[in-house]
């Protein structure tokens, strides 16, 4: 069975550089279904993730495509509940 995971990191000084590279993977990680939302603080010190995966290891793996480098250890919290604004839910796409 799958949970809802929350990924919290604090961001390194030098994320403000590359912003935009990780706003561009972190859309298509959207896209690709690997991630569910991000959000990134005003200041870029902090960004928050969720996702679904059966294991914390899906989560670890997960971590080590993100361009970002933590200042810390992410903070990993499976949720208990997790509910999402309609608008925020895009259909599947079929291209047959």
């Amino acid at each position: 069975m799958k949970d809802i995971f929350l990924i919290e990191i604090e961001l390194n000084y030098n994320f403000k550089e590359n912003v935009e590279d990780a706003s561009f993977l972190l859309n298509q990680m959207l896209a690709d279904g690997k991630i569910q939302t991000y959000g990134i603080s005003g200041d870029m010190n902090r960004m928050w993730i969720t996702t679904i995966a059966a294991t914390e290891f899906e989560i670890w793996e997960l971590l080590g495509l993100l361009p970002v480098e933590a200042v810390m250890e992410p903070l990993v919290t499976r949720m208990h509940t997790y509910n999402q604004s309609i608008d925020l839910q895009f259909p599947a796409v079929s291209m047959n």
